[in-house]
């Protein structure tokens, strides 16, 4: 008992002491560190001198002692020079061992060099030799013994313990940089290659990542900083799952390009994002295809203050815009675009042009491309948000759907060379507003497309992207950092993901591709779980997921249902078929469509009912208009099914199974350079669904309509673009 109650009083002592030790200045530090390597040089001389020349001491004259204190003193002040008393005694490594030896092995060549001329030659070789080496090691061996004391106080005051994920290039760099912060602790590495097994590292053993547990269960380590920078997406996620079992915090370590290009720092370590999680590779944008939209032409971005928006904007003046028109009805979005591209490095080679103009407004869209000699539009105004859509119907139908025929209108009207439409998946079969909105807008391009002139048209449908606002993913941040509940509508609910830098730049390259109103596909991957993806933020932010029956665990995920025309799964084909590109990230469908004499029977209606207030009426076209969406239907109840199943089956296998591009595919040669050609593969159109009284009452109004003043004219202008109309 007395033994283990003294070894316990000295490690409080030694602990307090290095904690006393840490705590001064770096000159008070400096003058310990040299009174101590001062003493221990002069043992190890005294100790040469028994050793070798006690027998003859006694005949030596006054001035050969001077010499051997003068060699010690050299010895310390040469330590001191090279640098040796300047580094902390936790970071010792092998500079400090070649600095000491230099410095040891100096002091003995003069001490030689001068004893030979007072001592015989074996005393005057052999005391430098034996103070040199007893010398050396006793300054290594106090450092070690440093690190010893040193190590518990030190990780106290650091920080966290943390091990690194990571034990290349990545790891020791980061490790390194630690070296001197107070917020982490470096302890172990771990790694996958088996020769660094057992090896030591700055001081770290590495262990394999077999031990990963093992390690964690033993309180080794509190974080783990991940340093594989040059590691796949795909090597990332897999990390990452072995990681999420722990329950422990993770931070990633910048890329290796981000640190050599000077826009990050090695230490400059960031939470896993959503992206770490995504099973997908991004693939490099065609140079090529983005030059050809971009470099210098004059660009207009309706949006130009939204997520995709702001992208597009970047990405214009990225690749060579020589003028940005910016189009943003929101003051602060539009002041916060332009002040961000205005303090751009590039902003000299690209005249940016705010507008604070409504898309809606027909006047002022066509006034802005009076004004300025516009070449390329990119539509990315809309209202997105489903449920808030879902509550205000017609101001979502007048700023989704009249925009867009304001923009497109005054496009073709003023002869630029571009226009792409930025869509959504949500336009598929939706059982809300929103979708059905965005998938008129489609219609709506279509349509001009028969009579765009030189203007090629072209839409680009994609799924949700990380970072828009909305998202799911800060919020899930900010319910996490609160302890929960995080709320997820439905244990089923999937949407694709990409980020909004890949996504502007396919939108760029697809339009470029775009002649005569094609529908354009982003391919997203594989689709995400908002219930795994809400688990694994849980589980690598160091938190466990509570069990809902006993109670245990950190957060909660709690289920709070569908919301207003939500549904369970996202798609992007209406049809079943879709076409292989040069890009492999980009499909293109061949689905229906209106012609434009029908077209704009529909529109009126709706554009009247959404001016009027008539929530009624315009759903009812809606219904008439976009597959899948049906006025008064069960799919309104939101339970993410369809009151036809059959279609988005078929969709989801041919989704599945869209083959790799070789080559690029064979239009169809028009008749007329203004109308686009016949899709190669067409879908019928699909059955609609039986309408309660009002929807059929307004169907038969429009059937009417369209037979009486526009069916003939229609049928002859699809026939003069070869071209099969969406017939309702």
């Amino acid at each position: 008992m007395d033994r283990h109650f003294g070894e316990i009083m000295g490690r409080d002592a030694a602990t307090h002491f290095a904690a006393w030790l840490l705590r001064q200045s770096k000159v008070r530090k400096q003058i310990i560190i040299s009174l101590t390597d001062l003493s221990l040089l002069t043992g190890a001389m005294v100790v040469a001198l028994l050793v070798v020349a006690l027998p003859s001491m006694g005949t030596w004259p006054a001035a050969t002692y001077w010499v051997l204190a003068g060699g010690v003193l050299l010895a310390v002040v040469l330590l001191h020079m090279l640098g040796v008393h300047h580094m902390v005694s936790r970071h010792a490594d092998v500079d400090l061992i070649e600095r000491s030896f230099g410095a040891l092995f100096i002091a003995s060549i003069v001490l030689l060099g001068v004893l030979s001329l007072r001592l015989p030659l074996v005393l005057a070789v052999a005391i430098p030799f034996l103070f040199g080496a007893m010398g050396f090691a006793a300054v290594l061996m106090s450092r070690a013994i440093a690190v010893r004391l040193l190590k518990p106080a030190s990780a106290r005051k650091r920080g966290a313990r943390v091990l690194i994920y990571g034990a290349g290039e990545g790891g020791v760099q980061l490790a390194a940089a630690l070296r001197n912060g107070d917020r982490f602790c470096p302890v172990v590495f771990v790694d996958s290659n088996p020769s660094l097994h057992g090896r030591r590292i700055h001081g770290l053993k590495v262990f394999p990542t077999t031990a990963l547990e093992k390690l964690h269960n033993e309180g080794v380590f509190e974080q783990v900083l991940l340093a594989v920078p040059s590691a796949t997406p795909q090597e990332r996620l897999h990390i990452l799952e072995q990681l999420e079992a722990l329950s422990v915090k993770v931070l990633v370590m910048p890329a290796l390009e981000d640190i050599a290009a000077g826009i990050s720092r090695v230490d400059q370590l960031r939470e896993v994002q959503v992206e770490d999680l995504l099973p997908r590779s991004a693939v490099k944008p065609d140079k090529s295809l983005l030059c050809q939209s971009l470099n210098g032409k004059t660009v207009l971005v309706t949006g130009a203050g939204g997520s995709i928006g702001s992208e597009l904007c970047r990405q214009a003046m990225l690749h060579g815009a020589s003028r940005l028109i910016l189009v943003e009805c929101c003051e602060y979005s539009l002041y916060t675009i332009d002040h961000e591209l205005r303090q751009s490095p590039l902003q000299g080679q690209c005249d940016v042009v705010p507008l604070l103009i409504n898309a809606v407004n027909a006047q002022q869209i066509t006034r802005a491309f009076q004004e300025y000699p516009v070449q390329v539009v990119y539509h990315a105004a809309a209202y997105k948000h489903v449920p808030l859509v879902e509550a205000n119907p017609c101001a979502a139908v007048l700023n989704n759907v009249q925009a867009t025929q304001s923009v497109v209108t005054a496009a073709i009207a003023a002869g630029v060379e571009r226009f792409v439409l930025v869509s959504t998946d949500k336009a598929v079969r939706p059982p809300n507003v929103m979708g059905a909105s965005k998938r008129f807008c489609e219609l709506v391009v279509q349509a001009a497309a028969v009579n765009a002139g030189r203007t090629a048209l072209s839409m680009v449908r994609f799924g949700n992207v990380l970072g828009s606002s909305g998202s799911v993913v800060p919020l899930f941040k900010e319910q996490i950092r609160r302890g929960g509940p995080v709320t997820v509508t439905h244990p089923e609910v999937t949407r694709y993901f990409m980020t909004i830098p890949e996504a502007a730049q396919l939108v760029i390259q697809a339009g470029a591709m775009g002649d005569h109103g094609e529908v354009f596909l982003l391919q997203m991957g594989q689709p995400v779980k908002i219930r795994d993806l809400a688990e694994r933020m849980i589980h690598l932010s160091g938190r466990t997921l509570m069990d809902p029956a006993s109670k245990q665990g950190d957060v909660e995920i709690r289920y709070t249902g569908l919301r207003p025309g939500e549904k369970l799964y996202e798609e992007l084909l209406i049809g079943a078929e879709a076409q292989a590109t040069p890009h492999p990230r980009i499909y293109k469908a061949a689905e229906e469509w209106f012609t434009p004499e029908v077209l704009e029977l529909h529109l009126s209606a709706l554009l009247a009912a959404a001016h009027g207030g008539d929530v009624r009426a315009l759903k009812c076209t809606l219904s008439q208009c976009v597959a899948g969406y049906v006025y008064g239907a069960p799919a309104e109840l939101h339970d993410g099914t369809f009151p036809d199943e059959a279609p988005r089956q078929l969709t989801k296998t041919a989704e599945a199974q869209v083959p790799q591009p070789t080559s690029r595919p064979t239009p169809a040669t028009p008749t007329d350079d203004r109308h686009r050609p016949a899709p190669a593969h067409h879908t019928p159109a699909r059955p609609r669904p039986a309408f309660g009284p009002a929807g059929a009452e307004a169907a038969g109004v429009l059937r009417q309509m369209a037979t009486s003043s526009a069916t003939s004219d229609a049928g002859m202008a699809v026939a003069a673009a070869g071209q099969r109309p969406l017939h309702r």
